[in-house]
């Protein structure tokens, strides 16, 4: 691809208004804040940069530009990425400059995953009239059929094969798509489909139920992973019903695709499905885009309820607010509305109650006080926020009548957190830091950085690498967002976005640079002081060494008083 159009498309999106269309800004100063969208903290350290036009957070140490923002936000690959910011500014890409991109082996997974839909769709209609009344049955509105793309697999070992050849997909990819087995033969047969999509719509992967009683293979054939799925990453529903969500600020999960299809044709649009997986931290990271506020709608009975048990531990872990809605013990979602209707079901979501309260009440988990009050001392030890676990320890002591002070003495001591690693690296390597942040907020420093140091006076491996990334694109300083493009690696790109976010030092730049100047020769010197030890003969280490302690002594003679003997 030309880079001169991602430049373009760059320099036509400022980031500021890119990133507020996704999170909440508020100004700092300069630059704006908010709390960071790809981790939690309860405290805002992601900061955006107008002036430089990138976004750095403090806390999980992620950062680029715009492009790198709506990538990772909406997890999509990078000519999505693009297209949207292309869009956004007005600017038609053409063919020529994605397509590198496009034939890319992900984005052709992607593609054959599109057609795979549509072909099970298509059988729905034409040649499903078996599974259609099964979905009529179920109440399962043609609408929704349509806005979920639920389809139908035929009972043919070639079918979906034949079908991508014919539409010019190489079978060299087939076995790794996930949809075939380890004969070539198509992986779902006869069974009802359920694409997954990710939370921008794109079809992932896909869930296929049984249609018959005595049908083999298990209720439910699942996706494996793939390069485009990972299970317990997405949430079924999510596409469509991830801005009613944050309208109403609050996601009902249930566990399965029909719980969730009878959740939304009840008028409950505000729902997902966690794929019948345990909920995991992923899951509630995406949800977390869009609400704070969970409410569990798991089956009545014992495993259901274990399950939400598990569901509202992690979520509380997480930082976030739950309450479990409390079915009866024979009802799962779906059954339960297709009995009693949709206002009774809003009247046990009205009724639902935070894990404590659930606990202490439940009578189906055989579980007595103890061990409910160790369940939840359990999520206490795992609770990181300080905050979160005294409220959390309030609610235990309030609910169960146990006095805060016992609850208190069952939590485990946690050790004190040693020191950060970025902190002791930034004083570890303070010179070369400094020196960094001073070239990347004005390439005029390079110059003279250049005539008198080279990466070898770097001794952390991570900063030197950056001084060499200097070197070879000096000529795009002037442009950082379109310089982090250019790095790959993601570590680095980081750390650049976050010493370009930093202040530059006071000290001027001739101390920083004698600073490094006289750390290595320090260092050389005390190689040749090693050296003339272990072979004290070697008479032409003496003048080596008389000539580093000169250069020493003229930079800096406090330093060699106390280094020196």
């Amino acid at each position: 691809m030309d880079r001169s159009d991602i430049d373009r498309i760059l320099e036509m999106n400022n980031i500021v208004d890119v990133v507020s269309s996704y999170i909440p800004l508020k100004k700092a100063g300069s630059n704006y804040k908010a709390r960071c969208p790809f981790h939690e903290e309860k405290t805002a350290s992601f900061v955006v940069s107008e002036k430089k036009q990138i976004f750095k957070c403090f806390g999980c140490g992620k950062g680029g530009n715009a492009l790198t923002f709506v990538q990772d936000y909406e997890k999509i690959s990078f000519p999505e990425a693009l297209q949207k910011l292309a869009q956004r500014a007005g600017i038609t890409i053409t063919t020529t400059m994605v397509s590198k991109e496009k034939q890319s082996r992900r984005d052709l997974v992607y593609k054959i995953y599109r057609l795979a839909a549509a072909y099970y769709q298509d059988n729905l209609f034409k040649h499903g009239q078996f599974t259609l009344e099964y979905l009529q049955d179920r109440k399962i509105s043609e609408e929704t059929i349509k806005k979920f793309q639920i389809g139908y697999a035929l009972d043919s070992h070639g079918g979906l094969k034949n079908y991508l050849l014919k539409n010019s997909i190489n079978d060299q990819i087939l076995p790794s798509t996930g949809l075939f087995t380890d004969n070539n033969n198509d992986l779902f047969r006869n069974r009802l489909m359920f694409p997954i999509h990710s939370s921008t719509g794109q079809v992932l992967a896909f869930g296929g139920r049984v249609l018959l009683e005595n049908q083999g293979g298990g209720k439910y054939v699942n996706s494996p992973t793939t390069e485009i799925y990972t299970k317990g990453n997405e949430l079924y529903g999510l596409f469509i019903t991830k801005n009613e969500i944050s309208r109403r600020d609050q996601a009902l999960i249930a566990e399965g695709y029909t719980d969730f299809l009878r959740l939304y044709e009840n008028g409950f649009t505000n729902s997902v499905a966690s794929l019948g997986t345990s909920l995991t931290d992923s899951q509630i990271k995406i949800l977390s885009r869009f609400t704070n506020n969970f409410l569990l709608v798991y089956d009545g009975d014992k495993a259901g309820r274990k399950a939400a048990v598990r569901a509202a531990s992690n979520i509380i872990k997480n930082g976030y607010t739950v309450k479990i809605v409390n079915l009866p013990q024979t009802d799962d979602p779906d059954s339960f509305l297709v009995k009693n209707g949709s206002e009774k079901l809003q009247e046990l979501l009205t009724d639902s109650q935070p894990l404590p309260e659930f606990l202490l009440e439940d009578t189906i988990l055989n579980m007595d006080k103890r061990t409910k009050l160790n369940e939840l001392i359990e999520i206490l030890n795992e609770m990181e926020d300080d905050i979160a676990r005294e409220l959390f320890v309030q609610e235990i002591s309030t609910t169960f009548k146990v006095s805060e002070s016992a609850i208190f003495s069952k939590i485990r001591l946690r050790r004190k957190r040693e020191k950060e690693p970025q902190m002791q690296t930034m004083e570890k390597f303070g010179e070369e830091r400094e020196l960094l942040i001073n070239i990347l907020n004005d390439s005029m420093y390079y110059k003279k950085v250049a005539q008198e140091i080279d990466s070898s006076y770097f001794l952390s491996e991570k900063y030197k690498k950056i001084y060499e990334i200097v070197v070879e694109h000096l000529e795009k300083m002037g442009q950082i967002p379109s310089l982090l493009e250019t790095i790959e690696d993601e570590a680095i790109k980081n750390t650049i976005a976050e010493l370009i976010m930093t202040d530059p030092p006071k000290a001027q730049i001739e101390d920083v640079i004698n600073g490094l100047k006289l750390r290595k020769y320090q260092r050389e010197f005390k190689q040749i002081n090693d050296q003339i030890l272990s072979n004290p003969k070697d008479m032409d280490l003496f003048p080596k060494k008389n000539e580093l302690k000169k250069k020493i002594i003229g930079l800096n003679k406090k330093v060699v008083r106390k280094t020196l003997y």
